[in-house]
């Protein structure tokens, strides 16, 4: 481990910049772990499923460790290409459990597959909630059966939506045996935390693990 454990975030193909600066101010506030936007890199050819139109989202897992020098404790891809295994339609994106890299992808939260598009402050809570999601397996998190918690599996964007934007209590705890274990600092315990750029809205082993 570096002497200064960080959260590398890589864009895979074009990303906003913004996006990535604002998701990279968002996880360093939750997680007591710097997170730092890395050089980005193309999307591999070789994950691409013409057919389908596509990206195998555990051959971009293979890629983000190919060659990574990056010395980032995690390592989390970000795409806009929309993601598949070969048993789902698509996923939201996937993670090693107790590995080093996760992938996201952005493509289905903005919901213009579905027809609609969210406003920004939906969009960049949907992104803030994956990205923790999938950070959370490779912390060792598996999918809770909570009711709102961020470790739940989700398989659309209702119920993503419907997801509080952390974690409950028993996932906090495991989350802080993990990084007390590691010799970092545990998550904050933050009951709910704003989207980048967005008020808090008012109420109302490696194995992977895939949304």
């Amino acid at each position: 481990m570096p002497s200064f454990p960080f959260l590398g975030l890589v864009a895979l193909g074009p990303v906003d910049p913004e996006i990535l600066r604002q998701l990279r101010a968002a996880l360093t506030k939750i997680l007591a772990l710097p997170a730092r936007v890395l050089r980005p890199k193309p999307l591999p050819q070789q994950a691409y499923h013409a057919v389908r139109q596509q990206y195998h989202s555990t051959r971009l897992l293979e890629y983000l460790l190919t060659d990574d020098d990056s010395r980032a404790y995690r390592i989390l891809g970000i795409t806009t290409a929309d993601l598949f295994i070969p048993i789902f339609t698509f996923v939201f994106g996937e993670a090693q459990l107790e590995g080093k890299a996760a992938v996201i992808s952005m493509c289905r939260l903005r919901g213009e597959i579905e027809g609609f598009a969210p406003s920004k402050s939906i969009f960049l809570r949907r992104l803030l909630k994956l990205s923790l999601h999938e950070l959370g397996h490779t912390f060792g998190l598996g999918h809770c059966r909570q009711d709102g918690c961020l470790s739940g599996f989700s398989a659309n964007l209702e119920i993503l939506d419907r997801k509080n934007l952390a974690f409950c209590q028993y996932c906090q705890a495991l989350l802080a045996d993990h990084f007390r274990d590691q010799g970092l600092d545990q998550v904050k315990r933050y009951g709910e935390t704003p989207a980048p750029g967005a008020p808090i809205p008012t109420a109302d082993r490696p194995r992977r693990h895939r949304r």
